[in-house]
């Protein structure tokens, strides 16, 4: 906002207009993973039948907490697949503007269904306490450590972010094996069993790929909402192999997620770049 050359406001009124007008651009600025950073896919109905259409969102919050269901914005879509255990199906094409939620699928078969989203790369310029806080909150310690080593930990950082989210649907009582799918993207969460038979008591262990390969030491987060609505959660941090594991404390509905970070190497719009997965599924 520009200043006017005319003195409309009296001293001390004027000074708190300019305050306000800053406290709102420092809330620009700091907007996106720092606040409300974490996006997932919901679906409704949980426990869907053979023929069934399913309501499939998406949604911004923290913790599993939703604040903001997203529209579908097509611009922002890199790829929206529909996988089963014989098709792959591109839902893009079809896919309609503004929509919420952001896409309607009819479920003919019975089995497992795999929903993948891709979204285009965003970017983000964070104050210097800001993204070390950032860092921290994502347990992103060796980009935090490596600021510190170039001597950067109290400038400005610039970063481009990239999403991967993947919901699991399962339809009936065949499991087919379709939730341990790989789908190619560039950081993936991967579940070592199927989620189709996956029950209350047991433990889930995933794997963290990133292009390809296992990722160590990142940190994984699972969530569950209970009956109640609350979100629980639970934190590991991915081995040698990149496998985390966690307890399935309740049924419902559930989200895995995490986040890589690493140097935007021959990038000219960013010192950092970041890639945010997120897996949800339901418990029986």
């Amino acid at each position: 906002m520009s200043e006017s050359p005319r003195r409309t406001f009296a001293g001390p009124r004027r000074r708190g207009l300019l305050a306000a007008v800053a406290a709102i651009s420092a809330l620009l600025v700091v907007s996106g993973p720092v606040q409300a950073h974490d996006y997932w896919l919901e679906f409704a109905p949980l426990r869907p039948a053979p023929g069934d259409e399913l309501a499939l969102s998406l949604w911004v919050g923290e913790d599993f907490a939703p604040t903001e269901e997203k529209p579908m914005q097509r611009a922002r879509m890199v790829a929206l697949r529909h996988i089963t255990r014989d098709d792959d199906v591109d839902l893009l094409p079809g896919a309609r503007e503004g929509a919420t939620p952001l896409q309607r699928v009819k479920l003919h078969a019975a089995g497992g269904h795999l929903l993948a989203v891709e979204r285009d790369p965003s970017h983000i310029t964070l104050r210097a306490l800001k993204f070390n806080k950032y860092l921290k909150h994502e347990g992103l310690l060796a980009a935090l450590a490596e600021r510190r080593r170039a001597g950067e930990r109290l400038r400005r950082a610039s970063e481009r972010y990239t999403r991967y989210l993947k919901a699991f649907v399962q339809v009936g009582d065949e499991a087919d094996g379709v939730s341990t799918r790989v789908v190619g993207h560039r950081i993936e969460l991967v579940p070592e069993r199927d989620l189709a038979t996956l029950a209350v008591g047991e433990r889930l262990a995933l794997a963290v790929r990133f292009e390809g390969k296992a990722l160590p030491g990142v940190q994984v987060e699972a969530f569950g909402r209970g009956p109640d609505g609350r979100a629980r959660g639970q934190v590991a941090l991915s081995d040698a192999a990149g496998r985390v594991e966690f307890v399935v404390g309740a049924g419902g509905a559930w989200v895995v997620r995490t986040v890589h970070m690493q140097r935007c190497t021959g990038c000219a719009d960013a010192q950092w770049e970041s890639f945010w997965t997120a897996y949800s599924f339901a418990v029986r």
